[in-house]
């Protein structure tokens, strides 16, 4: 089964095993980018990832 690249806050808890509190938590704190569409919110797999490798430092955008 082919991985999905975006991830609701529910499926990347999920997916990660972390709990889905933290998660949101960590999203309304500006933590890593998201993709908001409307309501719903999206997290990139990578860029979750490397979230959680580094520790939890603060996502630096590079261009």
């Amino acid at each position: 089964m082919e991985e999905k690249t975006a991830l609701t806050i529910k499926e990347t808890a999920k997916a990660f095993n972390f709990p889905e509190f933290a998660i949101r938590t960590l999203v309304k704190r500006g933590a890593f980018p998201v993709i908001q569409v409307g309501n719903r919110c999206y997290i990139v797999r990578s860029v979750f990832e490397e979230y959680l490798k580094t520790g939890g430092e603060k996502y630096a955008a590079s261009c």
